[in-house]
């Protein structure tokens, strides 16, 4: 009689209902095979061994579970020549032989403990780790022993990337205490040198005006340099440990440039450089304008710094690839040579040169444009020639072409979207019938362009761009207003909002195109 039959005689035995019987009956095997599959999945990665010796030889029996842990059957491994030792890896067999030689050697040790790989069906490695407990005779010779074997491949996976990890800390510490070393130079050696300047000019009256001048001269450009590489550091320094804010913008790129290029205006003059932009102005990028226009000025200066006399600088922008926008700086200057190009934007070499007019360097204008870059989802890299100049580009994330059309006839906006869509028609249009919904869209970037109801129920065409506004801080997306009512009137409503038109209703929508070509130009 089965186990199971004799439950049901017992349980027939005190209940006489022949269905209540069946019915708790039923009820445990479910239990039962609840808890096995329970039990199995907490095993899933395990599997055992029992081997019997004798003095010949050793017989195996490996559990079937070996068959989700290494793709084998047990019979397949129980086949093969050496067992599972047939699979070992062979960077580890020779190991494992000895260490298994020894321990059956040790008439006094019962148990061990061993780690190796073996090939799976699929010849991808496992790491497996073989827990033994051995059973000995009198004379101290193994009988048997078993074996469970768990798949640590996991462990081992996470072991190395901790290794990595810390390798790769080591490294950066190693690199931080070199960097450390060469600022502390850099910031210490020059007051000697200003220290004792000064100390002449405060004790020595008899000097003449020409050399007090002279005097004065390297001191005040030596703490202009002094004040330029700490001002590096601490930008550096912010960006590195997350103080400063790269929150992104949707920016006209040949507006920022053309900014940018302004500031170094009479540098360039003073060398007589003509600095060239060839920048579509329908290019948008998403960016910090701050943090992207401090990259591109370190990299404007150094051009400028490194060209001769009477030469030209191009500053070149244009969509790139994978939705990334492109930025050269080409200069015709007198280049970076072979060695010092491998030591650009690595911390540990922080590379320093005069200019072509004697100009002073920090050495981490570079590392902080490679920092930016990275922070802003963009890169840097350049070419360069010695004495024949040097091109620097980065790449910017460009801003999506996306224009919102908010009103509570959707038939007015299908109209408008589809005029939109055929002098734009690389651009996403999106409809809403509500402030509240056109919400959703903004909420990760702002829009090129919204066309906005005046009256709109729940929140009004103001406060939703009022609420624009507080997101769009330099004016950057494009806003039509459009009502019933005077247009004079709804205008001054909307005069602190830096609106670009309030248009009836009823305007055409030839019309309608015609004024957001301009804008849009």
């Amino acid at each position: 009689m089965t186990k199971k039959k004799n439950f049901r005689e017992k349980l027939k035995k005190i209940i006489k209902d022949e269905k209540l019987v069946s019915e708790i009956e039923n009820l445990f095997n479910e239990e039962v095979d609840s808890e096995i599959v329970k039990y199995n999945s907490s095993f899933e990665n395990y599997f055992f061994a029992k081997t019997y010796c004798n003095k010949e030889e050793c017989d195996v029996t490996y559990s079937s579970s070996i068959y989700t842990v290494i793709g084998y059957l047990a019979e397949q491994i129980e086949e093969l020549p050496n067992k599972l030792n047939s699979i070992i890896h062979e960077d580890d067999r020779l190991r494992i032989e000895n260490g298994m030689t020894e321990f059956f050697n040790d008439n006094e040790k019962l148990n061990i403990s061993i780690s190796y790989r073996i090939i799976d069906k699929n010849d991808d490695i496992i790491y497996l780790n073989e827990s033994i407990s051995a059973k000995r005779n009198k004379s101290g010779k193994v009988t048997e022993y078993n074996s469970i074997f768990y798949n640590i491949s996991e462990v081992e996976k996470e072991k190395n990337n901790i290794s990595e990890l810390c390798k790769e800390l080591r490294n950066l510490n190693r690199v931080k205490d070199k960097f450390i070393s060469i600022v502390s130079h850099d910031l210490k050696s020059p007051y000697t040198t200003l220290l004792g300047f000064s100390e002449i000019l405060l004790n020595d009256n008899s000097l003449p005006d020409e050399e007090k001048l002279e005097y004065l001269t390297y001191i005040h450009s030596s703490s202009e340099h002094q004040l330029n590489l700490i001002e590096h550091l601490l930008d550096w320094s912010r960006m590195r440990t997350g103080r400063t804010e790269v929150e992104g913008q949707r920016l006209n790129l040949k507006n920022l440039i053309s900014t940018v290029v302004s500031k170094f205006t009479g540098l360039a003059i003073r060398k007589n450089i003509e600095i060239s932009q060839n920048v579509k102005g329908d290019i948008f990028i998403n960016s910090n304008e701050k943090q992207l226009s401090k990259a591109i000025s370190d990299l404007l200066q150094n051009a400028i710094h490194f060209s001769n006399k009477d030469s030209a600088i191009f500053i070149y922008g244009s969509r790139f690839k994978n939705g990334m926008i492109e930025v050269i700086i080409k200069d015709k200057g007198i280049g970076i040579s072979a060695d010092d190009q491998d030591r650009l934007f690595k911390l540990e070499h922080k590379h320093s040169r005069e200019g072509t007019e004697g100009e002073q360097g920090s050495g981490m204008g570079l590392i902080l444009v490679k920092e930016i870059m990275e922070k802003l989802k963009g890169d840097v890299w350049f070419y360069s020639k010695e004495n024949e100049g040097s091109e620097f580009h980065i790449t910017i994330p460009e801003a999506k072409n996306l224009v919102i059309i908010i009103d509570e006839k959707s038939s007015l906006s299908n109209s408008r979207s589809k005029a939109i869509s055929e002098i734009l028609p690389d651009y996403t249009i999106l409809t809403a019938n509500n402030a509240y919904e056109a919400m959703d869209f903004v909420s990760e970037e702002l829009p090129s362009l919204i066309l906005v109801n005046d009256s709109l129920p729940l929140l009004s065409g103001d406060e939703f761009i009022k609420l624009i506004r507080s997101k769009d801080k330099y004016f950057s997306v494009c806003i039509f207003v459009f009502t019933n009512r005077r247009v004079d009137e709804v205008e001054k409503r909307y005069d602190s909002f830096m609106i670009d038109g309030v248009y009836k209703n009823s305007i055409k929508n030839d019309e309608l195109i015609k004024e957001i070509k301009k804008k849009l130009k």
